[in-house]
Order: C-alpha cells, then structure tokens, then sequence
C-alpha cells in the first residue's frame, strides 16, 4: 500500500474507534479524523473507489450528528 492509502486507513480506523467507543462527545473527533481522511484521499495515487469509501463513512459520521 502507498502512504496516503495507510494514512487513510489510519484515519478511517480512528475514526471508527472514536464512534465506537459509544461516547457522544467523542463524535466531533471522529468527523475529524474522517475529514483528514477526505484530504489525503485527494491525492492522484489514491484509487477513486477509496476516495469513494472515504466520502462515504464521512458523509455517514456527518448524518450521526444531525440526528
């Protein structure tokens, strides 16, 4: 794997840690993580179906707070 496709899944696994945990205020974190993840995924060495995974748990995490 490149580095940008290890940084995301670094960021994705935070992610995924920090909702899991069960914690409300923990929420805010985890959109950040995602959102980095979004950020690196803009790099041209990314495939686009991770740029496509990423938008999607980011676009997920962002539903969670709305409700």
């Amino acid at each position: 794997m490149s580095a940008p496709q290890d940084r995301i899944r670094t960021l994705l696994l935070r992610g995924d840690n920090l909702l899991k945990s069960g914690r409300p205020e923990r929420l805010p974190r985890a959109v950040e993580a995602f959102e980095e993840a979004a950020t690196v995924a803009r790099d041209p060495a990314v495939p686009e179906e991770l740029r496509q995974l990423v938008a999607l748990r980011l676009e997920a995490v962002r539903n969670l707070g709305d409700g």
